[in-house]
């Protein structure tokens, strides 16, 4: 692990740091690696979650670590990846229960630094908005709130009670579209590291150097070998899992309530009976005595008169 901490900073420097700073907007647009249907994106954000073991600690401290969404305890990173595939920055890991848009908020400072038009970039036509000085991040619907302090193109959702129009559909689909470069890479990236794509088992203290180094190394790989759909496939299937491992869970957890209820009831009704029994039973014993006593009052009187 010393030889990886060591390694980390130069990794991350050279593949992930230095590969932001080259690619500029104005570079990415003649060089052909452009969104297909936005354009004036200069790269796509999405969180990636990963299952790690049952923290230990009390219960307050464990449920920070939970999912909703998953059904999972795990850590979740953001990363951002551009058009031609490379990622070009990751924030250190979250506890699960934290949402997307508040980890977007928390790396703000480089968000608003990356989407900054450079002065050489006024000149690229702009085919979402000519009068602003950003260029956009794509990204899910688990990031609505974020247009209110950068340039996003968001997916619209479903309001309450009501349904899509087709032209929001179809929108929808595209963004889908461009936004799936980031799903291929975290598919390269935890097809390449069994270590992001299984689940966590070291020290919550190493991981933020191993994920990092793994991008950073995923980042060498598409080098020689571009992403490609496949990728996405890989990552889907990655999610799929992971859904079906929560699902596994809950059900588990309400196979075992309904056994607890089943039994408590049982139990309760055992109790209820027994203690109906002891009492019917004083009751007639006691009326016994009373017999009795009357019984022999009578017969004493008797032997008086």
């Amino acid at each position: 692990m010393s030889f990886a901490k060591s390694l980390h900073p130069f990794l991350l420097r050279k593949y992930v740091t230095t590969v932001g700073e080259k690619y500029s907007m104005a570079l990415l647009t003649t060089s052909g690696h452009q969104f297909a249907n936005f354009p004036f994106v200069c790269y796509a954000t999405d969180v990636t979650f990963q299952q790690t073991n049952v923290p230990l600690g009390s219960y307050a401290e464990k449920k920070t670590y939970f999912s909703g969404k998953h059904s999972q305890y795990g850590h979740k990173v953001e990363v951002s990846v551009l058009p031609n595939g490379f990622a070009i920055n990751c924030t250190a890991h979250y506890k699960g229960s934290v949402s997307d848009k508040a980890i977007f908020d928390d790396n703000l400072e480089f968000h608003v630094s990356a989407l900054s038009k450079q002065a050489t970039e006024d000149r690229i036509a702009d085919h979402g908005d000519e009068g602003t000085n950003q260029w956009a991040v794509i990204a899910d619907k688990g990031y609505q709130g974020i247009q209110r302090v950068v340039r996003a193109v968001l997916p619209k959702k479903k309001p309450a009670g009501g349904i899509l129009t087709l032209d929001d559909i179809r929108s929808n689909d595209r963004i889908a579209s461009d936004r799936v470069i980031v799903e291929n890479f975290f598919g390269r990236m935890k097809t390449l590291w069994a270590v992001c794509g299984e689940t966590y088992r070291w020290s919550r203290d190493n991981y933020d150097v191993l994920f990092q180094t793994c991008m950073a190394l995923t980042n060498v790989h598409i080098r020689l070998h571009p992403l490609r759909a496949d990728d996405g496939k890989v990552y889907s299937q990655y999610i799929n899992r992971m859904a079906l491992i929560g699902s596994k869970k809950d059900k588990g957890k309400k196979t075992s309530a309904r056994t607890y209820r089943t039994k408590r009831k049982a139990r309760l009704t055992l109790m209820l009976a027994a203690e109906s029994s002891l009492v019917a039973g004083s009751a007639v014993g006691g009326s016994d005595s009373d017999l009795g006593s009357n019984s022999d009052a009578e017969y004493g009187s008797n032997l008086l008169f």
